[in-house]
């Protein structure tokens, strides 16, 4: 068997449309570090076997991920992940349930799922574990005054937090405050990237908004007081109803 079937992937009986769920595997595949800046992609005939697929709808799913500046093509060559162009900024805020009530909406969350998988390169790499090593997988739709802002998926150590896969997630339960509380672990910092993306019709449905508009992808990589990586995450914020602030300031040296 191709052993790239396990990474180009969809599900047949899904009703979600092929073209989306080729576009979500091959962005997750970047996300997760398995499709790397500057690796080529198979090609449309490649990638048309592999998910079983006509090359149309192959076609418009690599067309829609050039779009949205995931992939490039290189004419007579190939596709291309793209080399990303975003830089690291640290958040003002740190929790999503900290960064609502402190603008004075009520913070809550839906479950989407969660899992214990094994960590891919990329995330094992964020938080300093080693890869293939379990980490605790959570999606959940966060909400502002019942109206979704974000569609967020967080990764951590499954064997550094024992018990959060067991745990019954509540829509007012914080992430950060389970782990201070729990495991006295405290967050106190982060690396924040940003990155525009368009949204597919499945973050759309989940965010209550409309296929293709503007959104945003943020990465964030969350530590400790001693700068100890501990969160990996990503999240997609619904355009119509985000907003971002972000507060610099230049400390001077002593004199």
């Amino acid at each position: 068997m191709d052993s790239r079937k396990e990474l180009f992937r969809i599900d047949s009986g899904s009703k979600l449309p092929l073209y989306d769920q080729i576009e979500r595997n091959l962005r997750d595949l970047i996300i997760n570090g398995q499709l790397q800046p500057g690796q080529m992609v198979p090609p449309e005939w490649d990638l048309s076997e592999l998910y079983g697929v006509s090359r149309l709808t192959v076609r418009r799913a690599l067309e829609d991920l050039v779009r949205q500046n995931w992939l490039e093509r290189k004419h007579g060559v190939g596709t291309f992940v793209r080399q990303p162009t975003i830089a690291s900024i640290a958040d003002s805020k740190l929790s999503f349930t900290e960064q609502m009530r402190a603008i004075g909406r009520k913070p809550s969350s839906h479950l989407i799922g969660q899992r214990v998988v094994p960590a891919t390169a990329k995330i094992a790499r964020a938080i300093q574990i080693g890869e293939g090593e379990s980490i605790f997988e959570i999606t959940r739709v966060r909400l502002a005054d019942e109206i979704p802002i974000l569609l967020e998926t967080s990764c951590v150590s499954h064997e550094q937090f024992p018990g959060l896969a067991d745990r019954s997630w509540s829509e007012n339960d914080s992430l950060y405050k389970i782990l201070s509380e729990d495991y006295g672990v405290g967050i106190t910092g982060m690396d924040h990237t940003i990155k525009p993306v368009l949204l597919t019709e499945t973050e759309a449905r989940y965010l209550q908004a409309k296929a293709g508009i503007p959104a945003l992808l943020s990465e964030i990589v969350s530590f400790t007081r001693d700068g100890t990586p501990v969160e990996y995450s990503w999240s997609f914020s619904n355009g119509d109803k985000s907003e971002f602030y972000f507060h610099f300031q230049r400390i001077e040296p002593d004199s």
